[in-house]
């Protein structure tokens, strides 16, 4: 769409363009206005069929992150200090990062140079590509990324559970008529591992469908208020869990006949759930056992239910464990890919099989050197980073290529990481911020924004409630030397002698010639030869990634409601069967079973949990004025009676104590917590490059976490057992740093 406007006497060409945000798993659609060439505003688009006229605040402040001054826009070579930097040439750049990897490679061999991929470009199909194909190309094993602090429990899990992870089950939602959530908030995420903006309306129509939502949460969030709100004591989701199991095969209401099909070790996990009746559990988790008994009966007994988890379970001491017993109430009600249960989405694209190919969908297949801590879809934990670097021997990371991550402020034991990254022989990142990480680097490397690029969803298309299938054109150019992290990587692989990033031989063979795949002509060989493809004119009707950016400029819905396969299609263990007494859940268990509780001690009575805001992604959005207000602070979350016990009021400055650390933030007293139970937002304590972003001051509350559950590699977020003291002094200025300090 054209038009023209008159601006100031002078006639600027104007142009809407259908394009969709990029910011999360909700993947709304929108209408950008572009004037002169500058991207100046943002809608919701009403034409999109998927999010209908939804996108949140975040979508529609991306203007201000792509114009932003701060950002990147230029090649920065490292000349001083951490964060001190002077522009360079892209020729300059690329060929001194390519001879430095090369010579680290020839001498110290291609396992001294890791890869990490952050969040943001996960959701660029090329990034999230080329980020593992650059590992094959080098040769290297040692793939990092945030899925530790994510989803790493929940696809070890998977993988456990169904003998593979490439395609994971996700809640149908839209059919069900019980749905438990836990450690989820989706009318704040909008659903993550599934994929629908309007998760409110999905969730409201269980109710009035005659069905119930019940939220375990320790806080009560927007999804908590709105349903049937269980407060839970921190970390203890697991003595929950069990409790619900137990009341399933105590009075015989699972589906008996379903677990005699599909499962093996019932009998054995019988026998162990009989020491966790929700008697013997309410006095830990805080929620009373005829409530307990109240959920399991009606998940077991309703006509379709399903149990949902995301962050907040799978970040725990016992994440993994957390998530095998989800699936169990699942499995053991009989709700398994069925109508309302959990099932396996229809996908357009076969993206199991590329994910295979590109070694993406594993678990425990590359374990970290020094502590052995396991890859989860084919990342390995950002918490072993620092003791990688560090320890030497064979395999020790002397170099390391980031692309758009935070892993100081988003990762654990921020302080340890920023040392261990300023004795690397070569950092190199691609970002469109110099942030707290990449301060600590050799060369930035500015990339695109989501709008200066074209795009697909397809690496999301087997996590939709609707199944869809949509694609972008390049809304505007990229401002100064900005370029994709596909070419950036392709560019520096062949500096280094390798010819591009492509993962096989015979393609980095074909890019020498000029024949090399790009990231939009896999897409379109994906979209073409997948079940809603054209197969190359041969189906009619088909799409294209030409046809989907000509005639279906919103996207298109493929199917109103999820197509259901045979469940044997997606059992891939050995046997077909579900092994619910596999060895790593026995001993999980068995852990959990020589547990202190919830693992806290007299000197730290809290526990604190991580917190999500509406108006923050992780750590890449607080330099949007309209996101960070001036009248905007970072403070923790604390219930009245946990105030008044240790004296703190409203606007307090507070020091939160963990055995890993401390740091300094504001109080704000409210009921929303449950008693015994801290929250503190994530992605805060800034001093990198985005000057609004470091003003807003706050601490990384990651810093206090210093546990790994080692089934998954995950860190352990939720459930951290600290102490909050007021300080002495009044509240400083909103620009006040966070304090961070090692406790012997």
């Amino acid at each position: 769409m054209y038009s023209c406007v008159r601006q100031r006497g002078a006639t600027v060409p104007t142009k809407e363009v259908p394009t969709f945000c990029r910011i999360c798993e909700a993947l709304c659609g929108l209408i950008a206005t572009v004037e002169d060439g500058r991207l100046t505003g943002l809608r919701a688009d009403q034409d999109d069929p998927h999010s209908k006229g939804f996108c949140c605040v975040k979508g529609l402040s991306m203007t201000q992150i792509v114009n932003d001054p701060s950002r990147v826009t230029t090649p920065l070579k490292r000349i001083g200090g951490p964060g001190e930097f002077a522009p360079v040439s892209w020729a300059e750049a690329i060929e001194d990062i390519g001879a430095r990897l090369k010579s680290l490679r020839s001498e110290s061999g291609p396992r001294s140079i890791a890869v990490h991929e952050g969040n943001p470009p996960y959701f660029s199909f090329g990034a999230a590509m080329w980020g593992k194909t650059m590992t094959m190309a080098i040769g290297t094993p040692w793939f990092y990324g945030v899925n530790s602090e994510d989803g790493a429990s929940r696809v070890a899990a998977f993988k456990l559970l169904y003998g593979h992870c490439a395609h994971m089950p996700i809640p149908d939602i839209r059919r069900t008529q019980a749905l438990l959530v836990i450690g989820a908030n989706p009318l704040v995420s909008k659903g993550s591992f599934l994929h629908d903006p309007h998760m409110r309306q999905h969730m409201e129509e269980i109710v009035e469908r005659g069905g119930r939502v019940f939220v375990v949460d320790p806080r009560r969030t927007a999804t908590a208020e709105l349903f049937e709100h269980l407060p839970i004591r921190a970390g203890t989701d697991a003595w929950f869990l069990l409790s619900v199991l137990n009341v399933i095969v105590a009075r015989r209401l699972y589906a008996q006949e379903f677990v005699e099909q599909w499962t093996t070790g019932f009998e054995e996990w019988a026998e162990e759930l009989a020491a966790f009746p929700p008697e013997a559990t309410e006095s830990l988790t805080g929620i009373p056992a005829a409530r307990v008994e109240e959920v399991a009966e009606y998940l077991a007994t309703a006509r379709a239910a399903v149990v949902y988890g995301r962050t907040g379970t799978c970040t725990q001491r016992f994440g993994t464990l957390n998530n095998v017993l989800q699936d169990f109430i699942n499995i053991l009600t009989g709700n398994l890919q069925r109508e309302g249960g959990m099932v396996w989405a229809w996908s357009p694209v076969a993206m199991g099989p590329i994910a295979e190919a590109m070694k993406l969908a594993t678990f425990d297949k590359v374990r970290t050197r020094v502590r052995g801590l396991p890859d989860t879809y084919g990342f390995l934990p950002s918490s072993a980073l620092p003791e990688e670097i560090q320890t030497p021997g064979d395999g020790q990371i002397r170099g390391i290529v980031m692309i758009g991550s935070n892993p100081v402020i988003t990762g654990p034991a921020g302080n340890k990481l920023a040392e261990a990254l300023e004795e690397l022989d070569t950092f190199v990142a691609l970002d469109i911020y110099v942030n707290e990480t990449n301060r600590h680097a050799h060369y930035i490397l500015p990339t695109t924004s989501m709008y200066e690029r074209e795009d697909t969803q397809l690496q999301f298309s087997n996590r939709y409630v609707r199944p869809a299938l949509r694609a972008t054109q390049k809304v505007v150019e990229p401002p100064g030397e900005c370029r994709e992290e596909s070419v950036i990587l392709n560019d520096i692989a062949r500096a280094m002698g390798l010819g591009s990033a492509h993962p096989y031989a015979i393609q980095r063979l074909l890019a020498r010639v000029g024949l090399g795949m790009t990231p939009m002509g896999m897409a379109n060989l994906l979209i073409r030869t997948g079940k809603a493809g054209d197969l190359f004119g041969l189906r009619r009707g088909g799409w294209s990634l030409k046809k989907l950016n000509e005639r279906a400029p919103h996207g298109v819905v493929l199917h109103e409601y999820l197509p259901l396969a045979p469940l044997k299609k997606f059992i891939k263990t050995p046997d077909k069967k579900i092994p619910l007494a596999h060895p790593t859940f026995m001993g999980e268990l068995e852990r959990l079973k020589q547990a202190d509780g919830d693992g806290g001690g007299s000197g730290y009575p809290l526990r604190m949990v991580g917190m999500r805001e509406m108006t923050s992604h992780n750590s890449w959005m607080h330099n949007s004025a309209r996101l960070m207000p001036a009248t905007r602070e970072h403070a923790i979350r604390i219930h009245p009676v946990d105030a008044e016990t240790v004296g703190v009021r409203n606007g307090d400055v507070v020091r939160v104590t963990s055995d890993g650390g401390a740091v300094e933030t504001k109080a704000l007293v409210t009921d929303e917590m449950t008693p015994g139970t801290i929250a503190m937002p994530h992605g805060w304590g800034h001093r990198g490059g985005w000057q609004r972003a470091n003003a807003a001051g706050g601490a990384t509350s990651n810093t206090l976490s210093t546990e790994v559950e080692n089934a998954s590699g995950s860190t352990v977020l939720n459930g951290i057992p600290v102490r909050v003291e007021r300080l002495d002094r009044a509240a400083g200025a909103r620009g006040q740093q966070s304090i961070e300090v090692a406790v012997p």
